[in-house]
């Protein structure tokens, strides 16, 4: 008798199990759809290489005790962006 009471009880607590890990498995299906239509849509990629690019020279400048200066090149048909670095500058000896 005793097991006969407690089955009913089991077979609920299977169902909720189930509804729980139906449940679970959508939330991360959808979670990760989220995140990659966020991941996709936002353009993070571009600004944060530059970034990384411009910490780089600014490490550059320091390691070299140089100068880096930063320049936008236009001609008729192109425009392009150039970085250049300076350091070591010296007197030329005269002869």
């Amino acid at each position: 008798m005793l097991s006969e009471s407690l089955s009913p009880h089991k077979s609920k607590l299977t169902i909720g199990k189930m509804i729980d890990d139906n449940f679970r498995k959508i939330s991360v299906q959808n979670h990760l759809e989220g995140v990659t239509k966020l991941v996709e849509s936002s353009n993070w990629e571009k600004p944060t290489k530059l970034n990384i690019a411009k910490n780089l020279v600014e490490k550059i400048e320091e390691l070299l005790d140089g100068k880096a200066s930063y320049y936008i090149c236009c001609d008729r048909t192109t425009s392009h962006k150039k970085i250049v670095i300076e350091y070591d500058h010296e007197e030329k000896c005269k002869h």
